[in-house]
């Protein structure tokens, strides 16, 4: 990571564990591929748990996901995390911040089968800040996130799926500084008829508040256990940076682990 610019405002580390949270909501996690079945499934479910094993601490936090496919080329995505005082912060447990995303991507038809991720393509993403601020379950600011993407197959299995975004808070996120996070995204991924799916995601980001950036990586492999629900494991490693400010953290990787339910119909 390099660090130019002099700012004296941090994020604490609890907030930037949330940022991790509704993060995963707004990037690519799995594959886009043609439904299996003559008749595409519109609706998704998603419940996980995220097992961060962070630099200052562990944490776990729960994730709940709805999708409906407005058509074979759009959809749209809900998604809140839930945290855990005991193991995330020091406040009582409650849901966190609303992620509302819209996408679209006319190269090829989606469904709403699992290995087809939140977002997709191109579209918008908004952080609504519905979590309590004094629980350390907000960023407390609106976040506004455009991205701009593609699909293109490669083979009947293999997908690659490069996308570039920005995310831009119309206020002070908690730690009072301003979020502006450029970041591009170059995912691989194959899909069999069977319902096996896997996939690699690196994700670069740069933070344009302090010249800062930094890189995820993404493998993600997954499986139907029947045509309406399935089951899929993802592991990120997150460089630790801290956002809108030039004190270094420690460097290295934190380590991400999601476990995942996906009902759909």
């Amino acid at each position: 990571m390099i660090h130019l610019s002099q700012r004296s405002s941090v994020i604490s580390r609890t907030s930037r564990t949330l940022f991790v949270a509704v993060a995963c909501f707004t990037l690519s996690q799995s594959v886009v591929a043609n439904d299996v079945d003559d008749a595409p499934l519109r609706h998704r479910v998603d419940i996980g748990a995220i097992f961060l094993n962070g630099f200052s601490a562990d944490s776990m936090i729960g994730t709940v996901g709805y999708t409906y496919n407005l058509t074979t080329s759009a959809n749209f995505n809900v998604a809140v995390p839930y945290l855990d005082p005991d193991t995330a912060t020091g406040g009582d447990s409650g849901f966190g911040d609303t992620i509302l995303s819209l996408s679209y991507v006319p190269s090829v038809e989606i469904s709403a089968n699992p290995w087809v991720p939140r977002t997709v393509g191109t579209g918008l993403s908004i952080l609504a800040p519905t979590g309590n601020v004094n629980e350390d379950r907000s960023l407390d600011a609106w976040v506004i996130t455009p991205y701009l993407g593609l699909v293109i197959p490669l083979t009947d299995h293999f997908f690659f799926a490069p996308q570039l975004g920005y995310s831009h808070s119309l206020d002070k996120v908690v730690g009072d500084v301003d979020l502006r996070l450029a970041f591009t995204e170059l995912g691989f991924a194959y899909v069999s008829d069977k319902g096996f799916w896997a996939s690699y995601f690196p994700r670069f980001a740069f933070d344009l508040e302090c010249d800062d950036w930094a890189i995820d990586h993404r493998l993600a492999v997954g499986k139907m256990v029947t045509r309406k629900f399935g089951l899929s494991i993802d592991y990120v490693f997150v460089e630790r940076f801290n956002f809108g400010s030039d004190i270094p953290d420690a460097h290295g990787f934190d380590r991400r682990v999601e476990l995942n339910v996906h009902f759909s119909y």
